[in-house]
């Protein structure tokens, strides 16, 4: 969709609230009380504030959504959430202040907000195959200075890709020891699965609790049938998925963000899972899910720089 057409889908914070509180209640004439739960409540004139009828306490349309403390008019956070899902790299707060006309800092902000929505709350596990790898996120030794290079500065990031779901979940992880690895496996892959890796070590436990399949890059070996009792293919043991993953990963980092720091990085991962995982959406639609999230997240700014 174009950025004129949602120009006229949201032209002033009226529309915008409209949407919110069809996304929160269903309308605005729908407004729950926080604070009671009571489905009796009066909108102030021509502002997004309510009254409780029945404990008579007031709230607002952006009270337990991330919205909450912003100064900044809805216009110009829905025009940022749709810039930001709709670029399929993202975009930096640098350029999303000059868009809004507003300060990098508060930009920078506004994303940080936004990427926290886009956190993965799903705790079913992943059943059928799962492709797993591990990544490192932190530039290139060749681009750094003398002083800087060999310095412990990479993160170490796992990656799981369930081919059934088409689904990628990734978490930062202190280092790729085994006793990192592990746990983040067994906290989303189902007992006895198929899981398929690289050959390195890190993953030899896997074969207690999975079945676990590994292809040997070190040989040169990528790609493996699986062959089913009659000889023919059942399935391909690959990581081509995860690694796919890490591309996008690393381009928009590399390419829009440029750097990460190890305090943030997750939410940079999340914000890729989130685009991965809703590829198949439209501009519109990503958008309009992007709030069912929204509700009971919230950020400070202090949390963000401490």
């Amino acid at each position: 969709m174009s950025l004129l057409k949602f120009n006229k889908m949201f032209p002033d914070e009226n529309s915008c609230r409209e949407f919110l509180a069809k996304q929160k209640w269903g309308g605005l004439d729908k407004a729950i009380c926080p604070f009671c739960k009571c489905k009796s409540c009066y909108q102030h004139n021509g502002i997004d504030r309510f009254t409780c009828k029945q404990c008579l306490k007031q709230f607002s349309l952006r009270i337990n959504t991330i919205f909450e403390d912003s100064r900044l008019p809805l216009v110009k956070w829905f025009l940022a959430i749709y810039l930001f899902t709709s670029c399929k790299k993202g975009i930096s707060s640098c350029q999303l202040a000059k868009y809004l006309s507003i300060t990098q800092k508060t930009a920078w902000f506004m994303l940080q907000r936004i990427r926290e929505v886009m956190k993965n709350n799903d705790n079913n596990k992943f059943d059928g195959i799962t492709e797993i790898d591990e990544a490192y996120i932190g530039g290139s030794e060749s681009n750094k200075h003398i002083d800087k290079k060999n310095k412990v500065e990479k993160t170490c990031i796992i990656g799981l890709v369930n081919r059934d779901k088409k689904q990628v979940r990734a978490y930062k992880i202190s280092s790729n020891e085994k006793e990192n690895l592990s746990p983040k496996i067994y906290l989303n892959c189902e007992d006895k699965s198929n899981i398929f890796t690289d050959s390195y070590n890190g993953y030899d436990d896997l074969q207690k609790h999975y079945n676990h399949e590994f292809v040997k890059h070190c040989v040169g070996e990528y790609n493996r049938d699986k062959k089913d009792n009659q000889g023919r293919t059942a399935y391909k043991i690959n990581t081509n998925s995860i690694e796919g993953f890490w591309s996008q990963l690393k381009r928009g980092i590399n390419g829009i963000y440029h750097w990460a720091s190890k305090k943030h990085i997750q939410r940079y991962v999340n914000e890729f899972c989130y685009r991965y995982n809703n590829r198949l959406m439209n501009d519109i639609e990503i958008f309009a899910n992007w709030f069912g999230g929204c509700e009971n997240k919230k950020l400070v700014y202090a949390s963000l720089i401490g």
